[in-house]
């Protein structure tokens, strides 16, 4: 299913709610992980593909952290955060990508904003419970948890971090 771009702005309530719908089905209710992946990654590609676009339009600027970009780059955090889940869930898949799966919880953890909300604080929780079963390594663990927590889920922070991991992603 694509999502309509609608005057510069990708439709972040149709994005939510494709995700939600695919959470619910293959993840919450009957952990087909292989499933979600597959329905996850068109989301996830057209997601950072608009985002690398509406910043080359506009020389790299990063948007203002008004509530559009507030709620995108939410749905943005928690779309990396479960396709990573389901990626690491469905093992045939970890065997393949674990860089890729750290590299999403990473930017699903500093891509998060108001990690002071108790639903985010939540979630949070569970992208650092899943990088160190993912990671294996506490310190490394410890340390993302403190440059996260430092970060204080500032939306201009969050959608700086996300630019950097698109930049990083069109360019591998």
């Amino acid at each position: 299913m694509e999502i309509q771009v609608i005057r510069d702005h990708l439709d972040i309530v149709k994005l939510q709610e494709k995700m939600n719908d695919i959470v619910f089905d293959y993840l919450d209710t009957s952990n087909n992980y292989p499933k979600a992946v597959r329905e996850l990654n068109p989301l996830y590609t057209q997601a950072i593909t608009f985002y690398k676009e509406y910043l080359d339009n506009r020389a790299g600027e990063l948007p203002g952290a008004n509530t559009y970009w507030h709620l995108y780059i939410d749905c943005c955090a928690k779309l990396c955060y479960f396709l990573a889940a389901s990626t690491y869930y469905s093992s045939n898949e970890l065997q393949k990508t674990p860089e890729k799966v750290e590299q999403l919880l990473t930017v699903a953890a500093y891509s998060l904003p108001s990690i002071d909300q108790e639903e985010n604080e939540q979630l949070l929780s569970a992208i650092f419970e899943l990088y160190r079963e993912v990671v294996g390594n506490e310190e490394q663990t410890a340390s993302l948890r403190n440059a996260v927590l430092e970060q204080k889920g500032a939306v201009k922070q969050c959608l700086q971090q996300f630019k950097a991991f698109v930049d990083k992603e069109f360019t591998e």
